[in-house]
């Protein structure tokens, strides 16, 4: 049997200590290590043949919790319960085929989605952005989950905020073709502040009297509802941002990207 997943590990007392982030992934180890043991019992000690790779722009474990977590969040609001993994899991497969990228299978040419553990940052965002939009327009939440889901969306602006390059801002995986206004506008469901869906405007971070040439960039955009637009323009953007702290980093490397005009 040969599996092949992404994992936490770290080194203890001489030995690699391995974790799959992925909870499909932990199914998969789970029964390597039992049919391990089945043959031990009749063979001997039997050794395995491990390869590890530390791969560049792989999606991280943070990333990897949040969507995990939206996908309970939608389960939860179809079905008024928690789920179990196996629930889960099944919920899990149903939204990669609508919200994540897909590749071409190589046996029948057909489109496959690109599970977790096989995405980079990229397409994790994207599908995380997905679970997002799926949450702000279908969703019937109680309280308790709708505040679980207020601080991922933070969290994950935050992490969005902290890369050098937020590949939601990209029509690429490698991050080199900004989005066009259109395809912006086509992709934003929701708010970038708040998560509120509804009629959503596009705001400008540095505003295009400081830079014109900053005006069609997508790294200058933000996602606001009217409301949040007509805030940000009259309280400034030191009010807003302690108003929602989640949006700095985007706001500030805005600027960075314009030599510190605002």
């Amino acid at each position: 049997m040969k599996i092949r997943f992404v994992g936490n590990a770290c080194l203890r007392d001489g030995y690699i200590i391995c974790k799959p982030v992925d909870n499909a992934d932990d199914i998969l180890v789970n029964r390597l290590f039992s049919k391990k043991t089945e043959r031990e019992e009749k063979l001997g000690n039997m050794y395995l043949d491990i390869e590890l790779d530390l791969q560049e722009k792989a999606r991280t474990y943070s990333q990897l919790k949040t969507a995990w977590k939206l996908v309970e969040c939608i389960y939860v609001s179809q079905n008024m319960e928690k789920p179990t993994e196996s629930e889960k899991y099944d919920m899990y497969l149903d939204l990669l085929e609508v919200y994540a990228d897909k590749v071409e299978n190589t046996i029948n040419g057909e489109k496959r989605p690109v599970r977790l553990s096989d995405g980079n940052t990229a397409s994790v965002a994207r599908f995380i952005e997905g679970l997002m939009y799926h949450l702000s327009l279908y969703a019937n939440l109680d309280f308790n989950a709708q505040s679980d889901v207020v601080r991922l969306l933070k969290e994950w602006e935050a992490f969005r905020s902290g890369l050098e390059k937020d590949p939601l801002d990209y029509s690429d995986i490698g991050c080199t073709v900004l989005l066009t206004e259109k395809e912006w506008r086509e992709k934003k469901k929701f708010s970038d502040a708040s998560g509120k869906g509804g009629y959503l405007e596009l705001a400008h971070i540095v505003s295009k009297g400081s830079d014109e040439s900053a005006r069609d960039k997508a790294w200058n955009w933000l996602c606001l509802t009217r409301e949040e637009h007509a805030l940000q323009h009259e309280k400034g953007w030191e009010e807003f941002l302690r108003i929602y702290p989640h949006l700095k980093g985007r706001v500030y490397r805005a600027r960075r990207l314009t030599g510190g005009k605002e």
